[in-house]
Parts: structure tokens; C-alpha cells; sequence
């Protein structure tokens, strides 16, 4: 059986959909094909084929990806097909009646509500722009053959409209097992450190956290920071570290491969995730709690209803809100006065972890999901 992953805003190696999903397809005997950003053409990556699509100097040039992941779907003649953009939702359907195939919608956010943050549409504009994504999403995921979502609230919204599978975005645990003593981090640094690692952009934080730090004083603790830099966030990001240049206490490590995060995190003090309270936040499931439970750190973490009831039932960090620097800077203060207490949050994290929030629970639903659809449990290699 041949599964066809496609993307065209998303870069190949994305967690959810090469190192969890692409991963889980093939460990199960599919012959998977992922085509996503990337700037090579083709690759076989842990038996994978992975297609690389230019990155879009613009959003009015994505069309062109559109057109490109077309002929690519049709080329591959594959049993189903798994889309990963609202962009695709036509082109989806183009395929569908072309091939007669099943196709899988994957919802990683709450689209509608995500539209009303973005910068490059104008504020009188975007209600409106919302209320049009929303009703497009609504009508076209009828084609689909299955919707998967990574929440409760997502799937409320599609489960009167089609198959729905909730697919959490909980991490792969084997990632973060490996004990070898590992990371350049805590030995290049003589003060406990704060991570953050993830999208940098204006609603994740960064800023916020960094002037809680700040507020503690000298010699107390470093914060570093990893991950890819928002196109609306790049200007202000790279003023900010233009500005710390000179602060050893806030570093900058780029976007780093998945391999290496696992060892940044397990040596920090806490994982910060501190998202500003715009709508799609306030309603998502960010990969990142789960994976800071999974190197077994306290987290110091948004109050919003989904993480509140993650890290209130597992005991596993500090909720503050956002946008209180004097909260931020409070919550980091008692897990370094308390090392004792940060270490308990982290085990209790990791605990469940093991037990329920964990990605080999939610592949099950996955692979379940493709077998009902195409009809027969693909043999095991």
C-alpha cells in the first residue's frame, strides 16, 4: 500500500508529519511518499521518499506549489492520500475525483481563528477573511474521506461533517530516552538555564520571558532559545538579539535538527511556554508541553484550558499568565529556589509521559483510521 504525504507550507522533516506520522506509516509496511518544503529535490530518508518543494518567495506565488504537489500526487498513483494546508482543500478534491482514491485531511490548528492574528491581512479585514475560512473549511472537508485533528475542540467542530479521528500531537518518547551524557549546553554554562525551543514569533513569548529573566538579576540563570523565526516576528527577533549581543545569558542557537533537541531540554532547569493569548492558542494543543514532559523538565506554561488540564493532572509545571512578566519572572524564581520541587514537577511529567501522553498511543488511531478507509491491514516488512 503507498501513502502520499503533502504539503505545500510545511518543511519536509516537520515533527508531526515526517518524524511522527511518515515514520509511523513506514514502520507499518506502507510505502510512504512525503512532499513538503525542502531545498533538495529528492531524498530516501529512513526509507521514506522525501520530495523537496521550493519555498514561495511570497504567499501570491503558493498557487505554483499547489500545481506542482498536483502532478506529484498524480505521478505517485498512491492509495491514499494525506493532506496537511487548508491550500490543499481544492486541489484535494481535484485529486480525488482524478484517482478515486481516499483522502485524509490533516488539521493541525484552528485555521479560522488563527487567520484573525495575521499581521500581513488588514485588521478590517480579518473577522471577515475568518468568517470565509471557516465556511470554506466547513463545506469542502465534506469531500473528505477523514478529517484527523489534534484536539477535543477540532474535533467537536468537524464530527457532523465527516470521519473524524483525534490524533494528539503527543511526542515520541524513544526520543527523549536515550541517557548518554550528551549535551556542549550544560557544560559551556555555569548557571542553570530556562529553554525555550519552537516557532519564535510574536505570540510565543520570547520577549516576555526574556524581561522576567531579566527582572531576577545577574548570576541567577541563562535562557536559551532554539527554533525557526516567524517571517512577521524576523525583524523584531533579530533586533532583540542584536540587542543581547553582548548578554551571555541569552543565546540564540538557531533552528536545530530534531535529533538535537532531545538532549537541550533534558539539561535545563524548565521549558518555557509562556504563548500569548490570542485565539488559536488559547484553543491548541502545542506540541512543545508534551515534549518538555518527555525529557522530564517542569514546565512554566500558559494557563489556557487545554494546558491547564494537562499540567494540573500530571502536576508537572507552573501556570502563569502570558502576559505577565511578574508571574513569568515568579514561576522561574521558585523552581530556582526550589531545585527539589522543579525535579518532582519533571518526574510527575515524564510519568505521564510514559503512561497516556505519548505518540505511540496516538499512532494506533492513525493506522487504524488508513486500514478502515482502504479496506486491509497492510503486511508488516
Amino acid at each position: 500500500m503507498k501513502v502520499c504525504l503533502l504539503s505545500s507550507v510545511h518543511p519536509c522533516f516537520d515533527v508531526r508529519i515526517f518524524e511522527k506520522q511518515a515514520r509511523s506509516l513506514s514502520q507499518a509496511g506502507y510505502g510512504v511518499t512525503l512532499a513538503a518544503i525542502g531545498d533538495f529535490e529528492e531524498e530516501i530518508v529512513e526509507g521514506i521518499r522525501v520530495l523537496g518543494l521550493p519555498q514561495p518567495r511570497s504567499r501570491l506565488l503558493r498557487p505554483v506549489n499547489w500545481w506542482r504537489l498536483l502532478r506529484i500526487a498524480l505521478q505517485e498513483r498512491a492509495d491514499i492520500y494525506h493532506f496537511h494546508d487548508p491550500d490543499l482543500l481544492l486541489p484535494a478534491g481535484l485529486i480525488k475525483l482524478l484517482t478515486r482514491r481516499p483522502i485524509v485531511y490533516d488539521v493541525h490548528e484552528n485555521y479560522p481563528e488563527d487567520v484573525l492574528t495575521k499581521e500581513w491581512i488588514p485588521g478590517p479585514l480579518r473577522r471577515f477573511v475568518s468568517s470565509m475560512a471557516r465556511i470554506f473549511e466547513n463545506l469542502t472537508v465534506r469531500m473528505m474521506d477523514g478529517v484527523v485533528v489534534v484536539n477535543r475542540h477540532l474535533e467537536e467542530r468537524f464530527a457532523d461533517k465527516t470521519r473524524v479521528v483525534r490524533v494528539a500531537n503527543y511526542a515520541r518518547l524513544e526520543a527523549f530516552l536515550n541517557n548518554e551524557d550528551r549535551t556542549e549546553h550544560k557544560e559551556a554554562r555555569a548557571l542553570p538555564y530556562f529553554v525555550y525551543a519552537g516557532r519564535v514569533s510574536d505570540d510565543r513569548g520570547i520577549h516576555h520571558c526574556l524581561r522576567a529573566l531579566e527582572s531576577l538579576g545577574e548570576d541567577t540563570a541563562d535562557l536559551l532559545c532554539a527554533g525557526r523565526i516567524g517571517h512577521v516576528a524576523e525583524e523584531g527577533f533579530r533586533q532583540l538579539l542584536e540587542s543581547k549581543r553582548s548578554d551571555s545569558r541569552f543565546k540564540y542557537l538557531g533552528l536545530l535538527p530534531y535529533e538535537a533537541i532531545p538532549p537541550l531540554l533534558r539539561d535545563a532547569l524548565a521549558g518555557l511556554l509562556c504563548l500569548q493569548p490570542t485565539p488559536n492558542n488559547v484553543l491548541g494543543t502545542p506540541n512543545k508541553l508534551f515534549e518538555y514532559m518527555s525529557a522530564g523538565i517542569p514546565v512554566i506554561a500558559s494557563d489556557f484550558p487545554f494546558i491547564r488540564e494537562v499540567v494540573v493532572d500530571a502536576e508537572c509545571g507552573l501556570l502563569v499568565q502570558p502576559d505577565d512578566v511578574d508571574q513569568i519572572a515568579s514561576a522561574m524564581a521558585q523552581l530556582l529556589q526550589y531545585p527539589e520541587e522543579a525535579a518532582r514537577m519533571g518526574e510527575n511529567g515524564l510519568r505521564a509521559v510514559r503512561e497516556r501522553y505519548n505518540w505511540q498511543v496516538e499512532e494506533k488511531k492513525l493506522l487504524s483510521l488508513y486500514e478502515t478507509l482502504l479496506g486491509t491491514a497492510p503486511a508488516t516488512p
